[in-house]
């Protein structure tokens, strides 16, 4: 009965490993890298950012006041500070908002000022529907990638469901392979690189699939979470507890309650809120800050802050006066485990809960997560190639493997592709501008490094090309970051840029050495000389 249910096991894991081998790298490379992509390297991608991310409080107080007086008195009901901290804006951002619309509008409209962070002169401004504001402000390359990696750019809500499931998939896998191998002490430090290319991959699979173990586990589960919730989670909750109504679901959850308004002057004093939260909280960043009813005697104060000694986010809730309220999660003072288990969801899944390290050790197992599916899919035609009764012909195992080298190589080349193509546009476009070029460099170097992979060529020549191009993307970033920069690294204005730019070197030129290690095949190519 034992052997009966290891079989099953192992048959789930395998055509699960199978059917999704490929997406499953899509989601975990991408994944890898949006670990990194806020604020490290969104800071990098954005010149404005590397000199300054911190803004006195008295210049926001005193821009709020100030561009408060220029719109109509219902937009200081609910006002928006974004920080030019690198998790959402790169410029000082203050949003005015009327959630009743006004004279032109009759949905939630916003009116916006946008300020350099280190200067603080007005670089853009805006009016018009809130959610397409937000829907269209500046993207960069790190960001391009991080959003890839939530719905795959095929939007909501079926990205958001293929991920969900995706993110089941690698759970479901993580659990099986535990029970699979069942010699877990013994494979643990098992790599036999000197056996052949078959047995390294095995060896390799199986030690990247026992350490990251637990880390692959809880990926699948926020991962499954996080794609699932909106979609089919939160109706589902709001069926059952509130009738089917998603809006009073989401007001029971929302920790920034709408402010009754007084109509009674008394200024709010935002900078001495901002300096009292940086005096609790040093080591935290403060994200943004929502106001409401702004310079009325009932005004609200609520600010997001990320990092320090919480794992979490946090919202602090101030009165308009200045006095602390009280400190809560981002879901307000709703209790119960459950809810503590969501708050962890997020920071879990990107490694926001411990400094540099944690998404360091974040990205290497985010990698090793992304060669898993890979590994065991090339064990698998491996596998049916060997023996008398072979199943795959050498000619189709080579198709597999260009296929794999093309779909999963490809998105690798066309995501490091999109770093050298940032300081170009840096340098040439501006501001929303750039939002153009990402979507068609990414899409059509991946695809055209796909359709490569249909031609007859040696899959060992394929492979050290794609990493060969690969080592050349991220070799130019810094060369390029010293020609066109203003804030490059021979000024030292930020040493994130530096190391980043450092540290794209250093993986171009592995990449580049690995690749010249590779000899093409010695046989004459069956697929060429029957063709």
């Amino acid at each position: 009965m034992k052997s009966i249910t290891l079989k099953k096991l192992f048959l789930l894991h395998s055509w699960v490993g199978i059917i999704t081998a490929v997406l499953l790298f899509i989601i975990a490379f991408s994944g890898a890298l949006a670990v990194l992509s806020r604020p490290e390297l969104k800071i990098w991608a954005n010149p404005e950012l590397q000199s300054s991310q911190h803004v006195a409080s008295v210049q926001v107080n005193r821009l709020v006041n100030e561009y408060h007086k220029q719109v109509p008195n219902e937009f200081g009901e609910n006002i928006h500070v974004f920080m030019p901290s690198g998790h959402n804006f790169y410029l000082l951002t203050l949003v005015f908002e009327s959630h009743h619309g006004d004279e032109n509008y009759s949905e939630e409209v916003a009116r916006v000022f946008q300020f350099h962070p280190d200067t603080l002169t007005l670089v853009n401004t805006y009016y018009g529907p809130s959610k397409d504001f937000y829907a269209n402000k500046k993207t960069d390359a790190p960001s391009y990638i991080g959003e890839f990696h939530a719905d795959l750019h095929l939007g909501r809500p079926i990205g958001l469901i293929l991920t969900g499931f995706l993110g089941l998939t690698l759970l479901v896998s993580a659990i099986t392979g535990l029970f699979i191998h069942r010699k877990l002490i013994k494979e643990l430090f098992t790599f036999r690189r000197d056996k052949g290319l078959n047995i390294a991959i095995s060896d390799g699979h199986k030690v990247m699939g026992i350490w990251g173990s637990v880390f692959n586990i809880v990926i699948g589960f926020s991962g499954a979470f996080l794609g699932l919730a909106t979609v089919i989670l939160l109706p589902a909750a709001a069926f059952v507890s509130f009738g089917g109504d998603q809006n009073k679901l989401i007001e029971t959850f929302t920790a920034i309650p709408e402010t009754v308004i007084s109509h009674t002057k008394q200024p709010t004093q935002l900078d001495t809120i901002l300096e009292n939260a940086h005096s609790r909280y040093p080591k935290a960043v403060i994200i943004d800050a929502t106001i409401m009813a702004h310079n009325d005697a009932n005004a609200q104060v609520y600010l997001r802050l990320l990092g320090g000694e919480a794992v979490a986010s946090q919202l602090l809730h101030y009165r308009g006066s200045g006095e602390f309220v009280k400190s809560m999660s981002s879901f307000g003072n709703i209790s119960g485990i459950s809810i503590k288990v969501i708050e962890l969801v997020f920071p879990m899944h990107f490694g926001n809960f411990a400094g540099i390290f944690i998404k360091l050790l974040w990205v290497l197992l985010g990698f090793c997560t992304a060669l898993l599916p890979v590994s065991g899919m090339m064990m698998w035609l491996a596998k049916r190639t060997r023996g008398s009764n072979a199943s795959l012909s050498e000619v189709a195992y080579a198709r597999w493997n260009r296929f794999i080298i093309g779909s999963c190589g490809g998105l690798v080349l066309a995501s490091f592709v999109l770093f050298p193509l940032q300081i170009i546009l840096n340098h040439n476009v501006i501001g929303v501008a750039q939002n153009s070029y990402f979507g068609p460099v990414f899409f059509y170097t991946w695809l055209g490094w796909l359709l490569i992979g249909l031609l007859p060529v040696d899959y060992k020549t394929y492979f050290k090309q794609t990493l060969l191009l690969c080592g050349l993307a991220l070799c130019a970033v810094l060369p390029l970051n010293i020609l066109l920069s203003h804030s490059n690294i021979i000024n030292l204005n930020s040493g994130l840029v530096a190391i980043v730019d450092a540290s794209f070197m250093f993986v171009g030129a592995m990449c580049i050495g690995y690749a010249l290690k590779i000899k093409a095949s010695t046989k004459t190519y069956i697929e060429a000389k029957t063709a």
